[in-house]
């Protein structure tokens, strides 16, 4: 029988870890598919590059998406959000 895919998005800390026995719970189920993508602040060198933790836990990364730009101005904001909408399309294609 064909897995089923479950992609799960995480993009800070605080966020992952209310996620953390979801993720876990998925993995361990031999019907599901663990699609993880990792974003925000995860991939920021400034908010510790969190996205190390969650390999060293045990989880796969199946794709990194890059959204964060250096200015939390207005205009700085919308061209992150352009740039995810842009970016996670491409990523749900292939995945």
């Amino acid at each position: 029988m064909k897995k089923r895919k479950i992609c799960v998005i995480t993009g800070s800390r605080a966020e992952y870890g209310q996620l953390f026995w979801i993720l876990k719970e998925i993995q361990e189920d031999t019907e599901l598919e663990l699609q993880l993508v990792v974003t925000g602040m995860h991939l920021s060198p400034e908010f510790g590059q969190t996205s190390e933790i969650i390999t060293y836990d045990g989880f796969p990364i199946t794709r990194k998406v890059e959204v964060l730009l250096s200015s939390d101005t207005a205009v700085g904001i919308s061209k992150s959000m352009g740039l995810a909408m842009i970016s996670f399309s491409e990523v749900f294609e292939a995945i």
